[in-house]
């Protein structure tokens, strides 16, 4: 006689059963038919579980519903983009779940005092707690195992050999769970370890890969700052010889003007190339540093951006140098381009800082309209793609254990960085 605790355990274990198989595989169509497959299959295996429970054969419905999942599987493979492989790992993975499942929610259901009814509580909160785990934590991991199948398939379909032969061989399921209670429970121990010994594997693997791309991401920022300041160096240093060139320009005009000669005076000046701004100037004993603030400060001045730049950055500075420079010409090129939208009478900004044990530098700017920041407190970009240089700065920042300070008041922007 098919009772309600039948019904009940059959609509939970089919339901979660295929839940848990789409979890954990990747869907290459639309929701609405994941969902109608899905509803499609629960519904005919309840159809199948309801015929087996009206005759009370519990040992072919434990045999029939594995097939029918076999089968199952097979049919709804061209719904996922997994391969065929792969796919496979999913199905023997849902199966090794669910066995643990139903193992461990008979023999804890002997607890309570309606065991039946206990039986589908505990395994709809253990299908569930699995199934939100395995979203909330473990689906990166476990998408790489499945492609790397080739190692742990094998692992895994032994495990579902050997629960599959308990409820296969079985003449009478309920009363192997009963009687091989003790290798049943080590087995799904045994399963339980084993996925958790893969999962940590692979997760110790991807902390090493991030950190070797970390590592490389580094020194390629690196070698960009170096690049980027080299390039820096150079043109400060092209300035520097233009600026000399046309010291002895301007005397040699002066003299055939004095001479009336205007005709070669005007032949020279066409032959001169774009004059630069003042000669550059040494800003602090760092080098780097310095030929990120020249880079800028000439830039300023072509822009007619009056600054007032007093640094007291050590040759050895306390934090690296190359860094510190990078964050230095972030600050900077972020200070020049804002300024250059005001009106020229108000385009100027001050640059300072010094070094007591700590590093403070501090950026001050006029600036107009609003000036808006988002949670973390970093300056909200106005246009796509920009805001990147300060997140970089906070990224220096943070990894140096200082401190950043953004602040707009009275119409004047500051951030502080301590380092």
């Amino acid at each position: 006689m098919m009772e309600l605790y039948d019904i009940l355990r059959s609509l939970v274990t089919n339901a979660f059963l295929v839940t848990l198989l789409f979890t954990l595989a990747r869907p290459k169509c639309r929701p609405r038919t994941e969902y109608l497959v899905l509803a499609l299959i629960v519904l005919t295996d309840f159809a199948a579980n309801l015929y087996f429970y009206s005759r009370g054969d519990y040992t072919m419905l434990a045999k029939t519903d594995i097939v029918f999942f076999l089968l199952a599987g097979v049919a709804s493979k061209p719904l996922f983009r997994e391969k065929t492989m792969p796919w496979f790992f999913n199905c023997v993975t849902t199966i090794n779940v669910t066995a643990a499942i139903v193992v461990l929610s008979y023999d804890l259901s002997g607890f309570f005092p309606y065991p039946h009814y206990a039986n589908t509580v505990l395994r709809a909160l253990m299908y569930g707690g699995t199934i939100w785990y395995f979203r909330a934590r473990l689906r990166p991991l476990y998408r790489h195992a499945a492609e790397r199948w080739d190692v742990y398939l094998a692992v895994a379909a032994g495990i579902a050999v050997n629960f599959g032969w308990y409820f296969i061989a079985s003449e009478d399921v309920e009363q192997t769970l009963q009687t091989d209670r003790v290798p049943l429970l080590l087995l799904t121990a045994l399963s339980a370890l084993v996925y958790f010994v893969v999962f940590h594997a692979l997760r110790e693997n991807a902390r090493e890969t991030a950190l070797r791309e970390e590592n490389l991401k580094m020194l390629s920022d690196r070698e960009l700052t170096r690049a980027r300041l080299a390039l820096m160096d150079e043109s400060v240093r092209q300035m520097s010889i233009v600026q000399h060139d046309r010291r002895h320009l301007g005397s040699t005009l002066l003299s055939l003007l004095e001479q009336g000669q205007t005709a070669k005076a005007a032949e020279l000046i066409r032959r001169q190339s774009e004059t630069l701004p003042q000669k550059p100037r040494s800003y602090c004993r760092n080098m780097t540093v310095n030929a990120a603030v020249s880079y800028y400060a000439e830039l300023a001045a072509l822009r007619g951006i009056r600054c007032d730049i007093r640094l007291d950055i050590p040759e050895t500075p306390p934090v690296d140098e190359l860094s510190l420079a990078m964050a230095v010409s972030n600050l900077l090129e972020n200070a020049v381009d804002a300024v250059s939208s005001l009106p020229a009478e108000r385009r100027e900004l001050r640059f300072t800082a010094v070094c007591a044990g700590q590093l403070i530098l501090e950026l001050s700017s006029p600036f107009d309209g609003a000036a808006v920041f988002g949670s973390d407190g970093l300056p909200v970009a106005c246009a796509e793609g920009h805001g990147r240089g300060s997140q970089s700065v906070a990224e220096f920042v943070k990894r140096g254990g200082g401190e950043l300070i953004y602040n707009a008041d009275g119409g004047v922007f500051t951030v502080r960085m301590l380092i």
